[in-house]
């Protein structure tokens, strides 16, 4: 309460002064981060007051007479450390803690300096995946043609952003490649004279970088393996089938006129053994 009364009544007598440039300051998830103040030459500084503005007001730490204290309700509360040279750390930062700080200086004759920071802070990138999917493969006389769309995603990070590039250090060509989804989705149509060409992704933010690379030619080619073997298994279909049902009804043509044969020579016999009874009646 004390805290607060002081504040209200320093910003209420303190002649302001015009605050300097919002200085940029990065902070990384699960780490430490420091905001410090430069103190200009001469500033001898009696208080200080370090507020979150956004997106709600929350006093954050105090320094008076030589005194420094953190332990206010804010988000802060319990991961907040002021030093002696009035620098704020934070430990561990979270992703919610990117927004606006101000800190207040108040010297021995009253006079204000005001320090305006920005806080962002970034997940690091982590574990890239990287997929082959095979659009259209065709043929051109002796030549392949095999166009494929090659997918990069990052499982961790914040603000994540996705480049492409060949590892011969060969530029991307814009009548065999295309981008797509921010990056995210790289179009490429490879022909023979790609076998050895393989493709890196690099994804990159503020704090972290990862890259991967893949060579898809192998992909065609195990596409044109599985639509080689699916096409050869077809044409057996075509040719043995028609054929076994030729030898099966050559078969059974055979059966029957075998079973035909056999039946007249049974019953021959019988018939010629009555024909002399009848004639001696």
């Amino acid at each position: 309460m004390v805290a607060w009364l002081m504040l209200a009544l320093l910003l209420h007598k303190a002649p302001q002064t015009t605050a300097r440039a919002t200085v940029k300051v990065t902070g990384v998830v699960g780490r430490a981060v420091s905001l410090g103040v430069d103190v200009p030459p001469g500033f001898q500084v009696r208080d200080a007051i370090w507020r979150y503005l956004a997106p709600t007001e929350e006093l954050v730490a105090t320094y008076f007479r030589g005194s420094a204290e953190t332990l206010y309700q804010s988000r802060f509360y319990g991961r907040s450390q002021l030093h002696g040279n009035l620098t704020l750390e934070i430990s561990p930062v979270e992703l919610g803690d990117s927004g606006t700080f101000s800190a207040l200086l108040v010297n021995t004759r009253g006079q204000t300096e005001t320090r305006v920071l920005h806080l962002a802070v970034y997940e690091v990138v982590s574990r890239l995946t990287l997929q082959v999917f095979t659009s259209e493969s065709s043929r051109s006389g002796s030549a392949r043609v095999c166009e494929v769309f090659l997918t990069c995603v990052a499982t961790g990070g914040t603000k994540v952003s996705y480049s492409w590039g060949r590892t011969d250090g060969e530029m991307l060509s814009m009548d065999k490649h295309s981008l797509f989804e921010a990056g995210l989705v790289l179009w490429a149509k490879l022909d023979p004279s790609d076998r050895q060409v393989s493709y890196t992704c690099t994804a990159a933010n503020a704090v972290s970088r990862e890259s991967a690379t893949i060579a898809p030619w192998e992909h065609c080619q195990r596409e044109a393996g599985s639509e080689d073997a699916v096409y050869d298994y077809r044409n057996i279909l075509l040719i043995a089938l028609p054929l076994s049902v030729l030898v099966l009804a050559v078969a059974v043509f055979g059966l029957l006129l075998s079973w035909k044969r056999s039946g007249k020579q049974r019953t021959k016999p019988l018939f010629d053994a009555s024909e002399p009874d009848a004639a001696s009646v």
